[in-house]
């Protein structure tokens, strides 16, 4: 009864073809895998070597880029102490960051606050 069923069965009997193919193949099978693995051996080696390569390039251009940091920073800590001498009100120094217009400034002798 059991084999009336799978007789009937698509699954079953495609996967009996399947079977059927793959044993009748087995004479290539050697040959396939030897060639799959060699493929795959190839690829590994060309994948490390271009790793290796892009490691060499990274290593090569660390001094490149931390001399551009260290300009950066110092670029950075020099506008920052502009600004804290110019927060401080000595602008001896600072006098090419100067804004060009017309301005006036109202003072505020103890008189009630605008703002209230």
């Amino acid at each position: 009864m059991n084999d009336q069923f799978n007789q009937r069965n698509a699954a079953w009997r495609s996967a009996q073809q399947w079977r059927a193919r793959a044993q009748s193949s087995s004479r290539w099978r050697g040959p396939k895998l030897f060639l799959a693995w060699l493929v795959f051996g190839v690829m590994m080696i060309i994948g490390l070597v271009v790793a290796l390569v892009f490691l060499l390039v990274g290593w090569l251009a660390m001094p490149f880029l931390r001399r551009r940091m260290r300009k950066r920073t110092e670029e950075m800590r020099a506008r920052a102490e502009q600004a804290a001498r110019h927060g401080r009100g000595d602008t001896r120094r600072s006098r090419g960051n100067v804004i060009e217009g017309d301005y006036s400034v109202e003072s505020n002798d103890g008189q009630s606050d605008p703002k209230r």
